[in-house]
């Protein structure tokens, strides 16, 4: 430990007040940290253990003129940021997939990574994603949370269907639709006592989970009133748009100001085409699967709704399926074009404080 105070003081001697920058590896249990002078090109290196007070009170001491600390997103999540940040740090957090890579092999560890993020970072190379207060990432966990809980509901009729299926059994008239009596008539249905246990337990799933999206809806209104009322009914006035699709949006978006484009949005959802051209050949544009996963999914559900039932949106969609006789790129046009116009008509309405807000979105 005293080996590497003193790289470290014999560091910050050397670079005297040249700007540094900062790259992390960051795991659950160390950190790996990378020292990088941009004027000279220095680098020192060293493992911590992780913890984010320690660490901010540790560079606070270094003595050097730290210009930019950088790391990669994982598990680990945005509270170094925000603790760094509270520090009085300026901190940018990298999307894995926006660094750029080698195409030949060449040697990786933690150390390395580190480097490689200062050094990348001081060249201009790197680019940051927003990073959300607790309140917001709050918020975004618990919409996340009713989306999967609601996947695995629809996963869980799937399987009863098709163990009914499997075993020969009749269904009742009441799983067509999943209504109340859905549940009491499986119960009640006429099999052996084995088949009975694996149904039963197929069955008590079924109703937690329902239990659970009833549970997460009513978190989630409650937390949507205090943190976004007004610009949850603005989103929900365009017809198609209902408080899934509005609640996933400002999730997802969580500070939809941050945009400055139309452009912007769009290819954060993975909704924008991305033109392929090289020497003479004719450019092609395709949507690639990037960006928002979640929240594209819903909104290409919601922009079927807006089709049907607003005629502006129909009328897009035909021209888009006239071009090229095909009803999935017709309603990607149409949910590019909804993205859009819920962008704007959320950036209309200025945000609101949001202190207590994760409070209130855990409360009953």
């Amino acid at each position: 430990m005293v080996k590497k105070a003193t790289r470290l003081a014999r560091f910050a001697e050397a670079v005297e007040d040249q700007p540094v920058v900062v790259g992390f590896d960051v795991h659950k249990k160390t950190y790996s940290v990378a020292l990088f002078s941009s004027q000279d090109g220095q680098v020192e290196s060293y493992t911590c253990p992780a913890g984010e007070a320690a660490l901010a009170a540790q560079l606070s001491g270094l003595g050097c003129s730290i210009e930019h600390i950088v790391y990669e997103t994982g598990p680990t999540g945005f509270a170094l940021a925000r603790t760094l940040m509270a520090a009085g740090f300026k901190v940018s957090v990298i999307a894995a997939s926006r660094i750029p890579r080698g195409y030949a092999a060449a040697a990786k560890n933690d150390r390395l990574d580190a480097v490689k993020l200062a050094t990348y970072f001081a060249r201009g190379l790197l680019h940051s994603v927003a990073i959300p207060t607790v309140e917001q990432e709050g918020y975004r966990a618990l919409v996340r949370r009713r989306k999967r809980v609601a996947e695995s509901r629809g996963k869980i009729k799937q399987k009863i269907k098709g163990f009914l299926l499997a075993s020969g059994i009749g269904e009742p008239q009441s799983i067509q639709k999943w209504s109340l009596a859905a549940s009491a008539d499986l119960s009640a249905l006429d099999m052996p006592p084995e088949h009975r246990m694996s149904l039963a337990s197929m069955v008590r799933e079924y109703l937690f989970l329902l239990s659970e999206d009833k549970m997460l809806r009513a978190e989630i209104r409650t937390a949507t009133k205090r943190m976004h009322a007004e610009r949850f009914a603005h989103l929900t006035s365009v017809v198609g748009v209902g408080e899934t699709a509005a609640s996933n949006f400002l999730a997802e978006l969580f500070s939809p100001e941050r945009f400055n484009r139309p452009e912007e949005v769009t290819s954060y959802l993975g909704l924008a085409p991305v033109v392929s051209q090289s020497g003479g050949s004719q450019a092609r544009a395709r949507i690639r699967p990037v960006g928002q996963k979640r929240l594209r999914g819903i909104l290409i559900e919601a922009a079927w709704q807006w089709t049907w039932r607003d005629p502006e949106a129909k009328e897009l969609y035909n021209r888009h399926f006239a071009k090229h006789g095909i009803g999935q790129k017709a309603i990607v046009a149409v949910a590019r074009k909804l993205a859009i116009k819920l962008w704007r008509m959320a950036v209309e309405i200025p945000p609101v404080s949001m202190e207590g807000a994760a409070r209130g979105a855990w409360s009953g």
